[in-house]
């Protein structure tokens, strides 16, 4: 007889094709039906509430006195919470934010007063290989998941899941999704017609006699009256016995058999039995590219600059920091984040990391001025503050802006050293629209808007220096500005001839034809998938250059070309083979004099529909596999997915493509040759199948549609909603951001330095004595320079920020590569213990620290 472990829950979806305002009044009614039942019923429960803590958060928005007969079914164990905040999404979404999604999640259900203690995971879009890491560090050791299984990956639907460094947590798959057993008949004979097929489906996968039955759906209610019905039918026949039940059941039963089970280590992405939607990863890439800059200067500037200034003696707004987190972990939701919603629901998306971006660098804005405030100007002129959140020392070109009504002026450091500068760009501004005291003036005041590269030396670990700005002065060194035919430092060349550019390394030799060109395609999909033309027409920008400029200057060489693509317009252009649209390219190159890197800028003027535009990096070798980043790690991918020659004849749900998520790198190399690409919040790059030599980064996709049925790489149903969506066709200026790294010694740990110092600038900040904002002196006096702490390793920084509780620091680092980097203790004035993400005490410390694990400290002050 098998078992069948009943599990009462709905899965909620804040938004989608409806607004978070939608779903927040059904939720109301939702709950009081919840509520009640369970109330009036003893016996019912337990219900599980879809593993997200923030539905009770917008429960408490629209009921807040009904928190007490909330907590009371919670604390009964009737009502199961956590353990996330928001069910994320784990492949476009970082590190950091699952870190802290589970942190905030445990932070709510300890304030419930329960939790529960499965990693349930019901519709991500693929289910990232690091999750197994995640839910150990919150010592959680099971998880429950849905897309992206299949025998191929794993033979049964129950396994031992091992992460990059060698975590592992027993997984259940639920094979057919969390919907398979919705909306029973509460009759015992309708009842018998529905559940054999249903059971036998999820027993085809499972190794034991417990099997899972799910029974709820998407914004679904309570069905109240399943279990009693389940309760006769254990009466009338003896192939299974229903139990109400939960995950912990389940898997305390599945642990009970001491039936071995299997191990697997990896990604899941295969489409076979559920769709993946693999195209989120580009779909509406404004989105995109703003949640990485809220997640990436949030993680990496500003808490550090926080955590720094509470130790000098000011105040760390935590409140209002988890604030901005919470609302970007709204949407990080598969649906929001993927940006596969309707228009209106993808326009809250953007404006909440909109806002939460606003507030962060009013904060930083903020921070900075109250620490150029306190301290005391030992040379003439305006301070300038570097902040290197680093926790190493380090030379850096450090972008800052300036405002000056000066012809002439001159930065020096704290020695009074001249310092060199690049000016980037320069315009006039209106100092009345920043500067408070002049907003009332009758005239305008005009400055010179400056962005200069500065050059800064000897930046401390975690911390300032201090220079100065002395207007009306000369720069102190000789600007070098001349016209040059190629952009060249110790270690690389870049070349333009008949308009395609060639990279030469010359610490191998080895040249690099026909980077960075730019490719064109169509794309007939929806806001889920990318979906090729039928019979597509690619353009490119070959022999489109109409205009390039090649300088050397004081820190960098500058390359700027500027392109006028003829294109289709749309869809039906692109099939008829017109060019009656024109795409407008402008890509600046920069070489620094002292970095192994092609700094590369790209805007972009959309004015084309249905279309797919791509920047390709031939690495010119031919073998199997490549890299990309993944959650605290690095994954080995194949070039060409060995499903794709069966995919077709087994009916899987959507084509295999070679199309992939990273979290901002992906490389292709071997032991002489190979190159990375490393974005500032591109998230998609594509092995074009018939150029497995070629790494593609897509900048964007413009599609009109939330959802489309019978696409080529997509067959069936349309996936979500056939609804319009004309503004992810995205028109209007896109500015993208990434570096060209050649790999002349392979995963070298100068490499490693390299992207990690590309990642993670340097700030700036001018202190002009002017303010947008007034705020009262607080008295304190800060050295012209400062470092919190030292941390002088190999593994990359993910961020330094306040403990979620007390008044600790909390230092975390990553291993990024593919073996085992020493485990070092940061240099610092207080006791340093390691924790976990959960920032709980770690029992063992090891050695070393594994590949793809994360490494965190708790300084106690």
């Amino acid at each position: 007889m098998k078992t069948v472990h009943l599990i009462q829950h709905t899965h909620w979806d804040r938004e989608w094709y409806f607004t978070e305002n939608d779903s927040r009044v059904v939720l109301y009614y939702f709950m009081q039906d919840l509520l009640t039942r369970l109330e009036q019923d003893s016996t019912l429960g337990p219900f599980i509430l879809d593993g997200q803590t923030v539905v009770l958060e917008d429960f408490m928005r629209v009921a807040p006195d009904e928190r007490e007969r909330v907590q009371r079914l919670i604390h009964e164990g009737r009502i199961l919470i956590g353990p996330w905040y928001t069910q994320t999404d784990f492949l476009v979404v970082g590190a950091e934010s699952i870190a802290r999604n589970l942190l905030l999640g445990k932070a709510d259900c300890d304030t419930w007063g329960g939790t529960m203690p499965v990693g349930y995971v019901p519709d991500s879009f693929g289910q990232s290989a690091q999750l197994p890491l995640f839910l150990r560090e919150f010592g959680i050791d099971c998880a429950v998941i849905w897309r992206g299984w299949c025998e191929y990956d794993v033979a049964s639907s129950e396994f031992d899941w091992v992460a990059q460094g060698g975590r592992a947590v027993t997984t259940a798959v639920l094979p057919w999704g969390y919907g398979c057993a919705k909306w029973l008949p509460t009759d015992a004979d309708k009842a018998l017609e529905v559940l054999p097929a249903i059971l036998q489906k999820q027993a085809r996968f499972s190794l034991t006699d417990e099997l899972l039955l799910p029974n709820g759906n998407d914004q679904s209610p309570f069905e109240y009256g399943v279990p009693a019905m389940l309760d006769a039918l254990n009466e009338r026949q003896q192939d299974y016995r229903f139990q109400r039940s939960d995950f912990s059941a389940f898997f305390a039963a599945l642990r009970a058999t001491k039936t071995p089970l299997p191990t697997f280590s990896g990604e899941l992405l295969s489409p076979k039995y559920m769709r993946i939607h693999r195209g989120i990863f580009s779909t509406r890439i404004d989105i995109k590219l703003l949640n990485a800059r809220l997640e990436q200067f949030v993680s990496q500037t500003l808490e550090p600059l926080l955590a720094m200034n509470m130790r000098l003696g000011l105040p760390y707004p935590q409140q209002a920091v988890e604030n901005i987190w919470r609302e970007a972990m709204k949407s990080h939701a598969h649906d929001s984040i993927g940006g596969c919603n309707a228009d209106r629901v993808n326009s809250m998306v953007k404006a909440r990391l909109t806002d939460g971006l606003e507030s962060a660098r009013q904060l930083f804005d903020l921070n900075m001025k109250m620490l150029a405030e306190g301290i005391s100007a030992r040379l003439d002129g305006k301070k300038i503050i570097l902040f290197n959140p680093l926790p190493h020392v380090r030379d850096a070109q450090v972008t800052l802006t300036l405002y000056t009504p000066h012809a002439d002026f001159r930065i020096v450091d704290d020695a009074g050293n001249p310092c060199r500068w690049q000016l980037l760009r320069e315009t006039p501004q209106d100092m009345s629209t920043i500067v408070q005291e002049l907003s009332n003036s009758t005239t305008t005041t005009w400055y010179r808007k400056c962005e200069i590269l500065l050059e800064a030396a000897a930046l401390p670990a975690c911390g300032y220096r201090t220079f100065s700005l002395q207007e009306g002065q000369p720069a102190g060194f000789a600007h070098q500005t001349q016209e040059t035919d190629a952009l060249e430092n110790a270690w690389l060349r870049l070349e333009l001839e008949d308009g395609q550019l060639t990279l030469t390394d010359k610490r191998s030799q080895q040249r690099y034809p026909h980077i960075l060109r730019l490719v064109d395609g169509g794309d007939a999909g929806d806001n889920y998938n990318y979906s090729p033309p039928a019979q597509d027409w690619q353009i490119t920008s070959d022999g489109c250059l109409t205009q390039s400029h090649c300088v050397r200057a004081t820190l960098n060489d500058t390359l700027t070309l500027h392109w006028r693509i003829p294109a289709p317009v749309d869809a039906a252009a692109r099939q008829a083979h017109e060019c009656n649209g024109l795409l407008e390219v402008v890509m600046t190159i920069r070489l620094p004099h002292d970095r192994p890197w092609l700094d590369v800028e790209i805007d972009v003027n959309n004015t084309l529909r249905d279309h797919r535009l791509q920047v390709e990096i031939p690495v010119g070798i031919e073998q199997a596999f490549h890299f990309a980043d993944q959650p605290f790690g690095l994954i080995q991918r194949e070039n060409r997915p060995a499903a794709l020659q069966h995919w077709q004849a087994e009916n899987w749900t959507e084509a295999p493509a070679s199309l992939w998520p990273m979290q901002s790198l992906v490389m292709l190399h071997n032991a002489t040759r190979g190159l990375c690409a490393v974005t500032e919040g591109l998230r998609e790059y594509e092995i074009p199948a018939a150029q497995t030599g070629v790494i593609a980064v897509t900048l964007l996709r413009s599609v009109g549609w939330l959802g489309l049925p019978d696409l080529p790489w997509r067959p069936g149903r349309a996936s979500g909603m056939v609804l319009p969506s004309p503004e992810s066709q995205i028109p209007g200026q896109h500015h993208f951001h990434l570096a060209v790294l050649p790999m002349a010694e392979g995963q070298s740990a100068g490499f490693w330095r390299a992207v990690e110092h590309w990642r993670t600038p340097a700030s700036g900040y001018l202190d002009s004595g002017w303010s947008r904002f007034r705020t009262n002196p607080h008295g304190l006096r800060f050295a012209d320079h400062y470092s919190v702490l030292a941390w002088d390793c190999a593994l990359h920084f993910s961020t330094l920020k306040k403990a979620q509780n007390g008044n600790a620091l909390i230092l975390r680092g990553w291993n990024p590569g593919l073996t085992p980097l020493p485990c070092v203790t940061p240099d610092v004035n207080t006791a340093a213990q390691p924790v976990t993400l959960a920032e709980t005490p770690v029992d063992a410390l090891s050695d070393t620290v594994a590949p793809g694990t994360p490494l965190s400290w708790r300084m106690d002050y």
